[in-house]
């Protein structure tokens, strides 16, 4: 009875999320969150900052093309969206891809938000905050001008989908769709309303699943997975492991999750991974930095407890060791001429009188 009791507590902690992929992917029906994170990753353009493990060999097709790099015809469009209100949105040819269990409840706005962080390394355009229209509510929704939480809502958020799939320029967008539930709470879900919207956000949709420069991906949720929880925070200075001793510098704060880890530094910074240590406590995790590359190919250096600032002394262009090498030959070279003629010019001047008076009455005397 234990055993079974502790079984359906587990499946009561984890809710499974569903994901939709446009070009669909040939996976397994069934995923672990590592193996998901990874294969999404992939499919947005942004595995080159994932770290391959022995489960993603299982998924190598998926990771057969690492070198996508977000170019002009190149699109990433990730929409997070309350299972209970799905269907109302999604076109009826979209089908799920595949499943896994969300570890945690910030687990998807903590993903959400490390993807939008890494897609600025990778596109030229970001979609990622709502606003109102700065031109006004449209005439087509009109319905929606008077100034409620849910309309602000539903306006800040069509607008920005309609702002990426009109834009001409390789674009990443990460949006949480939080109002269609406003909507459905305030008015119904059979109001004029809310099938208004669900109409305009299906149609955003399937404008862009139409377009093939456009890599989609949804995620539905349980609506209890929707409230963040705040990142949990260990006091103790973390001891890193002997594995993960890559600074000499203690982090000030150890994370007791990954999640929180990634919700508490902002991914890192979109500059690195939080990997696992140990303190006097127990497991806890910290930011590891990595190195990434300029747009001009030069490596750069990260450091910073959150990975947030660049290593300047390590920024050095690849030819900086002749450079060097040259200047400081060059430098000795020039002082060593003008210590010469220093003293050269000193040697060929005559004494001053006075000076030469003094050595002159002294040899008569001898």
């Amino acid at each position: 009875m234990r055993g079974l009791s502790a079984c359906l507590l587990f499946i009561g902690l984890t809710t499974a999320v569903d994901v939709y992929l446009n070009p669909p992917e040939l996976l397994p029906a069934r995923l672990s969150p590592h193996q998901a994170s990874q294969v999404l990753a992939a499919h947005l353009g942004l595995d080159r900052f994932e770290q391959l493990s022995k489960q993603s060999a299982k998924l190598g097709h998926i990771f057969a093309e690492r070198d996508f790099v977000a170019s002009g015809n190149q699109n990433a469009l990730l929409l997070l969206v309350d299972e209970r209100y799905a269907l109302d949105v999604l076109p009826p040819a979209l089908l799920p891809n595949f499943s896994f269990n969300e570890p945690s409840q910030d687990y998807l706005s903590t993903f959400l938000k490390m993807c939008t962080r890494r897609a600025t390394h990778v596109f030229s355009r970001i979609f990622a905050s709502h606003s109102v229209p700065t031109q006004g509510v449209p005439r087509p929704l009109d319905i929606f001008s008077a100034p409620t939480p849910a309309n602000e809502a539903f306006l800040g958020e069509i607008s920005t989908l309609t702002d990426y799939i009109d834009a001409r320029v390789d674009r990443f967008a990460g949006l949480h769709i939080t109002s269609i539930p406003q909507l459905a709470v305030s008015y119904g879900r059979e109001s004029e309303l809310y099938q208004s919207a669900t109409r305009a956000v299906r149609g955003a949709i399937e404008a862009a699943l139409s377009d093939r420069s456009v890599r989609f991906a949804l995620l539905t949720y349980a609506s209890s997975s929707a409230q963040k929880r705040a990142p949990q925070l260990s006091q103790q200075s973390p001891i890193p492991s002997t594995a993960e001793q890559t600074s000499t510098r203690l982090p000030k704060v150890c994370y007791a999750s990954e999640y929180a880890c990634l919700n508490g530094t902002d991914a890192c910074f979109g500059h690195g991974s939080c990997l696992s240590t140990t303190n006097q406590e127990g497991e806890c995790f910290v930011c590891s930095c990595e190195t990434t590359k300029s747009e001009s190919g030069q490596t750069q250096f990260w450091v910073g407890d959150m990975c947030e600032r660049q290593d300047v002394s390590r920024q050095v262009p690849s030819s900086s060791p002749f450079v060097l090498l040259v200047g400081t030959v060059t430098t000795l070279f020039l002082l060593m001429g003008g210590s010469i003629s220093l003293l050269y010019a000193v040697g060929s001047q005559e004494f001053p009188s006075i000076l030469m008076g003094g050595i002159a009455g002294a040899l008569r005397k001898e």
